[in-house]
């Protein structure tokens, strides 16, 4: 299985530059529109995205389930529509997930990019048997057929070195998550392979900071940041040097710009940088937060949560009315649907489990909404019991309750 053209015909934007690495242009007026304060709900946000994602899905035709000039990066919105679904219940959400599957289904002919298969690995999550589905059949076969292919895992990850290194540490942190879903016989050499390649990634890559923000997202999510070194092949930048995962969660803080400077709450693209460097990206926002999170669900620290409140911000504000997400939080820049797929992402993570009414706190109008389900035990469904399942194991019962007042009696909130 070859994924050396594992960003082949995709957008790729150079930062820098601001130019395409491929052949169709930027088309339309740039118009900046009015962004969602940063008091407004994640609700609003996410009703905001999803309605304009909805809305620009391809419906008809070959190309069903895609959208428009992005064929080759539906997996990241189609992850996007499944985080709306889970917090909104919307149908037509769900609907625009499984479609978005189909087409990658039909298009990847069972290769498929890591932000691919971490779509079929959410669609599984909302499916009625999260254990026992066609989503999670495919994810597993997948990884099954990569082991017993000729080479190996190992052979697979390989070809990653042939891609620009932090595209492919975000690729590979998506196929961490997506192994260690169904519990791969090889996941954790995927994670190895993920820590190698992170240590590879420098200044002179597109997206630094990116990849350090997806690849603590990854490794946060399947095991510990703990003491193994980044740097262990002796081989790596030497911005890793010294370096364990441990360090992760720091090293994207010191990369968050600071209240009272422009672009306050987003970060800096590039490893080394001083107060003036560029900084503002979206997506570097995005996947720094989402590494920030997943880090400090897996040790609760103060100064991270002080930092997603200033990610939270940041990322509200560079959302406009009408749903649109650009390049840059400021609303400059290029639109892209795989941006507004990968808000959605870090907005279903921003909140916190009990928070029923998605409205940045847990409070009485979630214990409201979380009594009148109370001992419902029809929950198949994603959305059955209107979130108050928490735990997904189709109940309501003590196990939920308790998450809820234990979050909110910590004041657990974003």
């Amino acid at each position: 299985m070859d994924i050396t053209n594992e960003k082949k015909n995709c957008v790729l934007v150079n930062r820098k530059s601001t130019l395409f690495f491929i052949g169709f242009a930027c088309m339309g007026v740039i118009l900046i529109q009015t962004p969602l304060v940063a008091s407004s709900l994640i609700g609003e946000a996410v009703e905001a995205v999803s309605n304009r994602l909805v809305s620009e899905q391809v419906k008809n035709g070959s190309s069903k389930g895609s959208w428009p000039s992005e064929i080759n990066l539906t997996g990241s919105i189609v992850s996007g529509m499944v985080s709306a679904y889970e917090l909104n219940c919307k149908e037509e959400c769900k609907r625009s997930a499984e479609w978005g599957g189909e087409y990658v289904l039909w298009a990847a002919q069972n290769n498929f990019y890591g932000d691919e298969v971490y779509a079929l690995t959410r669609l599984s999550q909302i499916a009625s048997d999260p254990c026992n589905n066609s989503w999670h059949t495919t994810v597993s076969e997948f990884y099954y057929n990569v082991k017993y292919s000729a080479g190996g895992t190992e052979n697979y990850i390989s070809n990653f070195y042939g891609i620009e290194l932090s595209t492919a540490v975000f690729y590979m942190a998506n196929h961490v998550v997506s192994a260690y879903y169904i519990d791969a016989e090889d996941k954790e050499i995927w994670r190895n392979g993920l820590i190698e390649l992170l240590s590879r990634v420098d200044d002179y890559s597109v997206y630094p900071v990116m990849a350090l923000g997806a690849a603590t997202w990854a490794l946060a999510t399947t095991g510990p940041l703990d003491e193994t070194s980044i740097h262990s092949s002796g081989e790596g930048a030497p911005y890793w040097e010294h370096k364990k995962l441990t360090d992760l969660p720091d090293l994207l803080l010191s990369h968050q710009v600071q209240d009272g400077q422009p672009g306050a709450g987003g970060f800096y693209w590039q490893f080394g940088h001083t107060d003036n460097s560029p900084n503002g990206y979206t997506e570097d926002a995005i996947f720094a937060t989402r590494g920030l999170i997943a880090a400090y669900w897996a040790d609760p620290d103060p100064n991270l949560k002080s930092a997603i409140l200033m990610s939270r911000t940041a990322l509200l504000n560079g959302i406009s009315s009408d749903g649109e997400v650009r390049e840059r939080l400021s609303q400059e820049g290029s639109i892209y649907n795989t941006y507004a797929g990968e808000m959605l992402q870090v907005l279903g993570e921003l909140v916190v489990p009990g928070d029923l009414d998605i409205d940045g706190s847990i409070n009485y109008s979630d214990y409201a909404l979380f009594i009148n389900n109370w001992h419902a035990s029809d929950c198949c469904e994603y959305c059955g019991c209107y979130g108050a399942d928490i735990d997904k194991n189709g109940k309501v019962e003590f196990i939920d309750l308790n998450i809820m007042t234990d979050n909110w009696l910590n004041g657990v909130s974003y």
